[in-house]
């Protein structure tokens, strides 16, 4: 059995098993635990578009969560219920990288994405946190525009009006803030 064979079949195995569906960030970690010996990267691979590999099998309700076709509902999905945070002293720039990959894997607003952060262009107003850039793939029948997409993360709440101020001013570079 080859690699993306054990990594799909532990995967189906895992779907089977959560009858609300999994995160593609969970979904890779669980697969990742499963098969140790397997290569986090080749396991990115293998389920960035397990559906499209899979459609009998494999649905997504939403982007980046994944279900088993035996869970699909007749009507519209339950949402998904997250933890609460928990209170830890973090900075701001540990979600940078995460909250780039979210943008790429789960909410797939973005084909890639890079956290910038700090004063990387000398500005507050000018550097944003995450960047990310949306084009379309060759395999589209129909081509979008290319689009930049740019992130301001904040922990604490004191700093949001500031940070909206920043997203404003990524609009003028941007698609989207």
């Amino acid at each position: 059995m080859t690699s993306k064979e054990r990594i799909v079949a532990k995967a189906l195995d895992l779907l089977k098993a959560e009858s609300h569906g999994i995160r593609y960030s969970e979904f890779v970690r669980r697969v990742n635990e499963a098969l140790p010996e397997i290569p986090k990267n080749t396991i990115h691979g293998t389920l960035w578009n397990l559906e499209v590999q899979r459609p009998d099998d494999v649905y997504k309700p939403a982007r980046g969560l994944y279900l088993h076709v035996s869970f699909k509902p007749s009507s519209a999905p339950e949402p998904v219920k997250v933890a609460p945070p928990a209170t830890q002293k973090v900075k701001e720039e540990q979600f940078y990288e995460p909250f780039g990959d979210y943008l790429v894997n789960e909410l797939e607003e973005c084909t890639k994405a890079i956290a910038v952060g700090g004063n990387t262009f000398k500005d507050k107003w000018g550097t944003p946190d995450v960047i990310g850039i949306r084009e379309p793939k060759k395999s589209d029948i129909i081509k979008f525009p290319t689009e930049i997409v740019s992130a301001e993360v904040k922990i604490a709440t004191a700093g949001l009006i500031t940070a909206f101020g920043q997203a404003c001013s990524y609009r003028l570079f941007s698609h989207k803030s």
